[in-house]
């Protein structure tokens, strides 16, 4: 019967279905009579199996309150039918398998998975939408038994009606007793061709769901531009998903809400448990997303916790898929880190727990740890898939070996590379050209002491290639990486603590003739005894005696301590992932699966939540990995609030204002991408702007094709709402700064989307994925400082004169230390088999059924691929020494494809670790 409904044509009504969803005839024809014939503009729509050829047609609208005014006919029935996807499981636990008997047992008793078609119409005698016949999926457990691919596809047979009109909405009831993942339907049948439902969601047993659960087509609408009969459908889906902001979340819930980071702390165990809350008037910080739990017994404000491996709260659809949690708890690399460090502690002798010599660091990697026999039994119990340790007989932990030290095994002791780092290392962000000299605070001159840098001209001119001053800053020969203020207002409580020391350092840089920088001053820092006294500062400048290059190479571990610190609180954690989940828990509760912008973000957000979560669970709580692994200890996070409370600013976060900000670029229109570089071999900076432009130029686009104008932005309810409750409760401690973008223009959505899409991938892939490479050798980058730099006359110099390499070593993390850190950003910098990448969407045919968006997204992705050959070239040009000579590590953080594993390269689409 569908058969020969399509043989038989489309109805007028029918043809309209071809119009795109935004013609401005679907409204011109309601408001200026009762029906009109116009020529509506060429558009693509794709179906399945390629585009509807575009083409101009003349359709008839009729104004709906004077269709019943018409002679009835008595509309033809006709089917159409669904293919219907459903991923199952890899794996099931016992609870899930006698589930699944049990739906086998309700499926033969008629408790099916029931659809129901809904028309982008309404029923004028009901008001209401119309609906199709309803389908159950029969055979369910029969099929899923038999089949031992990953999908198992139904068939299901709907009965509209003629007049039907486009299928807008799809509903699913699973009577069955357990959840099941659909993840698409697609409809066929209709004069239109086939309709793609991109579903891609756990559906629950209607005893947790009672209700219908509702997905739309992959047509995109506005919200002004919903078709009537999908209107109701639209409004209740959000609500759903609003939640009411009571009681506590259920692992099954799919509710989004706000909650202050008030988790992180446990002081029923203990006040030295007990952690401030992040968020509010006292320590500003980004909203998370809210659990319900209930609070502590010892402390009201402070929300109780779920401690690892129990789950915490996150939407059902937000949670790591199969793929993801096998590489977390069961891949090749040391997983589940928080599972093993306490087994090695308890394993280690005291005596065994400090390096006395560096061939016992390079061990690591070669040899591996050796654990006693009895550890050994434990860890199999516990990580009976750890495969590098079941190989060995010996017990033994091994390590990859690091990148840093494959090249060039003494690479990171050189002052060249030291500075190399600044610009292609883990932590490029933070270099920025020296405006003045000397360096300034902008600290409390009445708590702190005098604002101005202790380094003087006598320090530094003799390394300035015969240069005074004044002329290198004019030239912008001069570089500093300053985190003076940002640790000097925390130093006497982080050196207060035991085996934890620290400065609040600058260093200084001077760019050679060869285009690469050479650190010609280090400054280290200690707060004054009382308020208002002069800091205790120290200068250090490159050495010229045996003494000195010991004492310089202690400096350096401070730097990169401090430099370690900040990259992981301020650069990594707060501004890829705290500061960006408040925009996405806003964009599910604000828009629409139907609003194009939510499409646009949809891959941008994947993992997120969850990643965060986690994050919270065993990262940044009180006791986490983060306090344990960097010299901050506790006081860490207020490091991180206090960056977010004075510096953070969404409109300095993409790339271009961030360069400018840190002079290190300046606007030059004659420029590929208006920008020039100060220093044009800049790895991070220059990948950056292939991304960077790449990004802009396909959000330009897609935001062309939905807003024709100021107005129709402005007038987006939903687009509003979603950025008002970002900024106002998300961000709520920041909602009244005067630099949040207005988004009331195309100009300043392009804008605000291009930013948020470079934070979630670009920028948090060139900060996170070449952690262990360039971190994994603790002593390059030692998150963790344990000694001061001695001076004459204190009682420790005479130890390190005696012995500069123990003291070097004994000022970096101890063993276990070390370990529990090196394991973690082992798993932190390792890309997952089901990882989509920048220019990748799983469905890029049928994300979206607008044609030329698709099309747009093939050339964003070209544009991706070039980007890439680009990177290559750089890599391979020995002009370019920041990233090609002999030992140095190419600069491939921003290469955008990658395999799974520890590769140091590749951009997800999202921030998935």
């Amino acid at each position: 019967m569908a058969l020969s409904m399509e043989n038989l044509g489309a109805s007028l009504s029918q043809r309209s279905l071809l119009l795109s969803p935004r013609s401005p005839l679907l409204r011109a024809a309601s408001e200026q009579g009762r029906f009109g014939f116009s020529q509506v503009e060429r558009r693509r729509i794709y179906r399945l199996g390629g585009a509807v050829r575009p083409s101009v047609v003349a359709t008839m609208v009729l104004r709906e309150r004077t269709v019943s005014a018409e002679v009835e006919e008595k509309p033809v029935r006709f089917k159409v039918r669904a293919a219907v996807t459903v991923r199952r499981k890899k794996k099931e636990d016992l609870k899930e398998t006698v589930a699944s008997q049990f739906d086998a047992l309700l499926d033969k008793m008629g408790k099916h998975v029931v659809l129901e078609l809904i028309s982008t119409k309404i029923d004028l005698k009901t008001g209401k939408p119309k609906a199709s016949s309803r389908a159950e999926l029969r055979g369910w457990s029969e099929k899923k038994a038999a089949a031992k691919a990953e999908k198992a596809v139904y068939t299901a047979e709907f009965a509209v009606d003629s007049d039907f009109g486009e299928a807008g909405a799809i509903t699913v009831l699973n009577w069955h007793h357990g959840e099941f993942f659909l993840e698409s339907v697609v409809v066929e049948g209709f004069a239109c061709g086939p309709v793609h439902f991109p579903c891609n969601s756990w559906v629950q047993p209607t005893r947790i769901h009672p209700t219908k659960r509702i997905f739309f087509s992959n047509t995109p609408y506005l919200p002004s531009e919903t078709p009537v009969g999908l209107r109701e459908l639209r409004q209740q889906e959000l609500k759903e998903l609003r939640g009411d902001g009571k009681g506590q979340r259920k692992l099954t819930d799919r509710v989004f809400d706000y909650d202050t980071y008030n988790d992180l702390g446990n002081p029923d165990k203990g006040i030295e448990f007990a952690r401030p809350t992040l968020g509010g008037e006292k320590r500003p910080y980004p909203r998370r997303l809210r659990t319900g739990r209930p609070p502590t017994i010892s402390d009201p404000e402070t929300e109780s916790r779920v401690e690892d491996p129990l789950p915490t709260y996150v939407p059902r659809d937000d949670r790591f898929e199969e793929g993801k949690v096998e590489m977390l708890t069961a891949g090749a690399r040391k997983a589940v880190l928080h599972n093993l460090v306490p087994l090695l502690v308890a394993g280690f002798c005291p005596e065994s727990n400090e390096f006395k010599a560096f061939h016992e660091v390079d061990n690591l990697f070669k040899e591996g740890l050796r654990l006693k026999q009895s550890l050994q039994d434990q860890l199999f119990h516990k990580l009976p898939l750890v495969s590098k340790i079941e190989e060995s007989s010996d017990g033994l932990l091994r390590y990859d070996t690091p990148n840093i030290i494959t090249k060039d095994k003494f690479a990171w002791l050189r002052d060249d590379e030291f500075a190399r780092q600044t610009l292609a290392g883990i932590n490029p962000v933070n270099i920025q050209k020296l405006q003045a000299f000397p360096p300034v605070s902008e600290l409390d001159p009445a708590v702190y002491g005098p604002r101005e840098s202790s380094i003087e001209e006598e320090h530094i001119i003799s390394h300035l290639e015969g240069m005074p001053v004044q002329q290198a800053l004019e030239e912008e020969k001069l570089f500093l990486l300053d985190f003076h203020d940002a640790y000097l207002p925390f130093l006497d409580r982080i050196n207060a603590q035991d085996g934890r020391k620290a400065y609040g350092t600058r260093t200084l840089f001077f760019l050679t003739k060869l285009g690469t920088l050479k650190p010609i001053a280090i400054e280290l820092s200690l707060p004054p005894v009382r308020p208002g006294d002069p800091q205790a500062n120290r200068v250090l400048t490159p050495p010229t005696d045996a003494t000195s290059n010991w004492l310089w190479q202690l400096a350096k571990a401070h730097v990169c301590s401090n430099d370690a610190g900040v990259h992981q609180l301020v650069n990594h954690w707060l501004k890829t992932h705290a500061c960006m989940e408040p925009f996405i828990v806003a964009a599910h509760r604000q828009l629409s699966a139907m609003h194009p912008v939510f499409k646009l973000l949809k891959p941008h957000m994947r993992y997120t939540l969850h990643v965060n979560s986690l994050a919270r669970q065993i990262l940044i709580n009180g006791g986490g990995v983060i306090e344990s692994g960097f010299t901050p200890g506790p006081v860490g996070l207020e490091i991180s609030a206090a960056a977010y409370r004075d510096h953070w600013r969404i409109d300095h976060e993409g790339l271009p204002a961030d360069l400018l900000r840190r002079g290190m670029a300046v606007e030059d229109d004659t420029q590929p991408h208006g920008l020039r570089l100060v220093i044009e071999d800049y790895p991070y900076a220059a990948d950056g702007l292939l991304l960077w432009s790449a990004i802009e130029k396909w959000v330009e686009k897609y935001v062309a094709a939905y807003y024709t104008d100021a107005e129709s932005v402005r007038s987006d309810w939903e687009l509003q709402s979603w950025y008002a409750e970002a900024v106002g409760v998300g961000h709520a401690d920041k909602r009244d700064a005067p630099w949040w973008p207005q988004l009331a223009s195309t100009g300043e959505l392009s804008s605000f989307l291009t930013t948020l899409i470079w934070l979630c991938s670009a920028q948090h892939a060139a900060l996170n994925f070449g952690q262990y490479p360039l971190g994994g050798y603790i002593p390059n980058r030692p998150p963790l400082m344990r000694r001061l730099v001695p001076a004459v006359g204190n009682p420790e110099y005479e130890y390190f004169r005696s012995d500069p390499a123990r003291y070097f070593l004994a000022s970096l993390p101890s063993l276990t230390q070390a370990t529990t850190f090196m394991t973690v950003i082992d798993t932190l910098s390792t890309h997952s088999a089901d990882e989509e990448y920048l220019g990748e969407r799983p469905d890029p045919y049928t994300w979206t059924a607008d044609g030329d968006m698709v099309e747009a997204f093939h050339e964003f992705a070209a544009e991706v691929r070039r980007a890439e050959a680009e990177i290559v070239q750089r890599n391979a040009d020995p002009a370019r020494r920041n990233r090609c000579g002999a030992g140095v590590l190419p600069y491939e953080l921003l290469a955008p494809s990658s395999g799974p594993g520890i590769t140091c390269r590749g951009v997800p689409n999202s921030v998935t670790i």
